[in-house]
């Protein structure tokens, strides 16, 4: 298990104790950390995500839970946001956060594992998640079959994270639709599926 300040995520694909789980820093709580919240900018992140009421949405390696209410807000009561995370505490806390929502669906999951249902997500959000991956090409791929024949992923990092990533999702068969450099320091890209030709 590795802890980055608010959301915990593995690695390996070997189960390890539950580290503590901060509440402030680096994928936190929106609000806590204003430096972290000029880097990130989640008013300006969501918007340029494109959601629309309605759609179904998979915050994968969640965590505390940084960009699941706002992402629960775009797509609005007739949508869903699925939080997932591996680690027991960033679910209690993210859930306790969330009560009352509800657009709003906490899930823990393997590390190996999405645990998305197939065809069911026209969103999928990785939000400085996928270096944790024990083999992102593999994860990705596994991600595939979640998404609607419309659906996107969509990631964001330090912008020094880009290159391996861009590599794996080309070797899981992925190309980049748009890409988003507006940011101060997170690039956002997304991907769809390439068509066989």
């Amino acid at each position: 298990m590795v802890t980055t300040a608010g959301a915990c995520r593995s690695e390996s694909k070997a189960e390890a104790p539950e580290p503590h789980v901060e509440l402030h820093g680096v994928g936190g709580v929106e609000g806590v950390d204003a430096a972290y919240d000029r880097s990130r900018q989640p008013a300006r992140f969501i918007t340029a995500l494109g959601l629309s009421p309605g759609q179904r949405v998979a915050d994968v390696g969640a965590g505390l839970g940084y960009f699941t209410q706002r992402l629960a807000e775009a797509v609005g009561p007739t949508g869903q946001v699925v939080a997932t995370d591996i680690n027991e505490e960033a679910i209690r806390q993210l859930r306790a956060r969330v009560l009352g929502r509800k657009n709003i669906e906490v899930r823990k999951v393997a590390p190996d594992a999405p645990g998305l249902e197939a065809g069911a997500y026209d969103l999928i959000l990785l939000s400085e998640v996928d270096h944790f991956f024990g083999d992102r090409v593999d994860y990705l791929t596994r991600l595939r079959p979640a998404l609607t024949p419309q659906g996107r992923i969509a990631v964001t990092h330090l912008r020094a994270m880009r290159p391996p990533l861009v590599a794996a999702a080309q070797a899981a068969g992925y190309v980049i639709v748009s890409e988003h450099n507006d940011l101060p320091d997170h690039y956002l890209l997304f991907l769809r599926p390439a068509v066989s030709p």
